[in-house]
């Protein structure tokens, strides 16, 4: 074989075919059933829609966030589009997923997150509950846990305002100010503060349920929170060559 041939094939036949069927390969893996990410039904029973089978949660927490200002506000605003986590996922994708396989269950994440999106104004807001068996040996929330949150949900927040709605965390700092104790209900907000052609920025908080003191009512606080947990700012970027995957539905 002539060594312009030998050439062509180490470096240009063999790597298109590898690639060409590590593509087709992953296509086929994908599977097509994921669905829209709002739920239709703007009432309590919505919680029973998702994925995640209702036995492996909490009826007592979901009932107790289903009773809060915030929640009646969010679920009530035309704005915002709600979903439970299970169904922005490939139904076969979730127990390969951390959040929803693994960490997913009795004395863990012990519902479904409870996802509010206003996308025009570019915010979020999760409603989670950590279990026991997420935290430490002092009883509190393991910090891995938390930045897992973060990362996950400051990028649902930012990728719809990336111009193929994907990217990739280019960087992401945590500020703890506060140990979560275990079995806490938790608030995820975010905002995104500046999009700017393939790059996002977002800051967010993870923080306690809001105050329903009487004192916080004279304080002109009601509705916000006693505590902020961590605070977070995370750069989404979207790589060029991710435009190309608009031509494909892959994830």
């Amino acid at each position: 074989m002539p060594p312009i041939f030998k050439i062509a094939n180490r470096f240009v036949l063999l790597p298109t075919l590898g690639f060409s069927l590590g593509f087709v390969t992953f296509l086929k893996a994908w599977p097509d059933e994921s669905t829209a990410l709002s739920l239709s039904d703007p009432v309590h029973p919505h919680f029973r829609t998702g994925r995640q089978s209702f036995s492996l949660q909490r009826e007592d927490i979901l009932e107790k966030i289903a009773k809060l200002p915030l929640y009646k506000q969010l679920i009530n605003d035309p704005k915002v589009t709600h979903s439970v986590q299970s169904e922005t996922i490939p139904h076969k994708h979730i127990p390969y997923h951390v959040g929803q396989g693994q960490l997913f269950g009795p004395s863990k994440l012990e519902i479904d997150p409870l996802i509010f999106r206003n996308e025009d104004e570019g915010t979020l807001v999760v409603f989670y509950h950590l279990g026991k068996g997420l935290s430490n040996e002092n009883k509190k929330i393991h910090k891995g846990i938390l930045s897992l949150l973060l990362d996950e949900g400051l990028c649902y927040c930012g990728f719809p305002l990336l111009p193929s709605k994907r990217g990739v965390t280019a960087r992401l700092n945590l500020n703890f100010h506060e140990d979560i104790p275990e079995d806490s209900t938790i608030i995820l907000r975010a905002k995104v503060s500046e999009i700017k052609g393939r790059k996002c920025v977002i800051d967010g908080t993870l923080e306690s349920l809001p105050s329903k003191s009487l004192f916080s009512y004279f304080l002109g606080k009601h509705g916000t929170s006693d505590t902020i947990y961590c605070s977070a700012h995370c750069i989404l970027v979207e790589p060029k060559w991710f435009k190309y995957l608009n031509r494909f539905n892959i994830f």
